[in-house]
C-alpha cells in the first residue's frame, strides 16, 4: 500500500504546522508511517483485523477532514479501494490454502 501512487498524502503523520486545525477535528489520527512502526514492533497488531481497522481509520479521517473535491479525499478513496482489493485477495488465498 505504501508504494501505491495515491499513498503520498498518508506516508507521514499530518504536520500541525501545515494544517493547524487537523488535530482539533481528527481525534484519532493514523498514517502509514505509524502503521509501519506498529508492524515492525511485532507487538501491536495482535490480529490482522487490528491492522485493517487502522487502515480504515486513516481513510475515514481523510474523508472527514477533507471535502470530496480535494485530492486528499480522492487519494483516500482510491487507496482504500486498492487496499480492500488486496485484503480480499489475501483472504481468498488464505482460504484456498486452508482447504
Amino acid at each position: 500500500m505504501h508504494d501505491h501512487v495515491d499513498a503520498w498524502p498518508f506516508k507521514e503523520p499530518v504536520d500541525a504546522r501545515d494544517v493547524p486545525d487537523y488535530y482539533d477535528i481528527i481525534k484519532d489520527p493514523m498514517d502509514l508511517k505509524t502503521m509501519s512502526k506498529r508492524v515492525e514492533s511485532e507487538q501491536y497488531y495482535v490480529t490482522f483485523e487490528m491492522f485493517v481497522a487502522d487502515a480504515k481509520r486513516m481513510f475515514a479521517n481523510a474523508r472527514t477532514y477533507n471535502s470530496p473535491d480535494t485530492i486528499y479525499y480522492k487519494c483516500s478513496s482510491r487507496l482504500e479501494a486498492h487496499f480492500q482489493s488486496r485484503v480480499q485477495s489475501g483472504l481468498q488465498a488464505g482460504a484456498k490454502i486452508q482447504q
